[in-house]
């Protein structure tokens, strides 16, 4: 790993894996700043439900989960949750929030304006 991990994104090898490191440090940076701020909200979620919440890939989410978790940003409970893949996952807060908050109900999306539709005619009315 590292040196910087988990400040930075790491690679246990050479090659590919620090290329793609060295590559997202940007990304990652900015993936973090957005998990820190939902999770500050005091919401409970797994890795898997922050992606969602952030409309984030798992495989870009987990990541930054787990460099939060290392330096003590998240904190993991002792609930768990499955996840997408089938296997179960810690519930996570942020260190700051003590007080538990539910995560607000979707809204429905209002209807929209279907597309007018195709209006069939007889051809032998037309032509006649």
């Amino acid at each position: 790993m590292s040196q910087n991990y988990p400040n930075k994104p790491g690679s246990k090898g050479g090659g590919a894996s620090k290329d793609a490191a060295e590559k997202v440090v940007s990304r990652a940076a900015m993936l973090r700043i957005a998990i820190i701020e939902l999770m500050l909200n005091g919401y409970r979620l797994t890795a898997d439900e922050i992606a969602k919440q952030l409309k984030e890939s798992v495989l870009a989410t987990r990541p930054r989960v787990s460099e939060l978790v290392k330096i003590g940003t998240l904190i993991k409970l002792t609930d768990r949750r499955i996840n997408v893949s089938g296997m179960t996952a810690h519930v996570l807060r942020h260190k700051d929030s003590l007080t538990a908050v539910d995560l607000p109900q979707a809204t429905p999306a209002k209807p929209r304006r279907s597309a007018p539709q195709a209006i069939h005619t007889d051809q032998n009315a037309l032509f006649g």
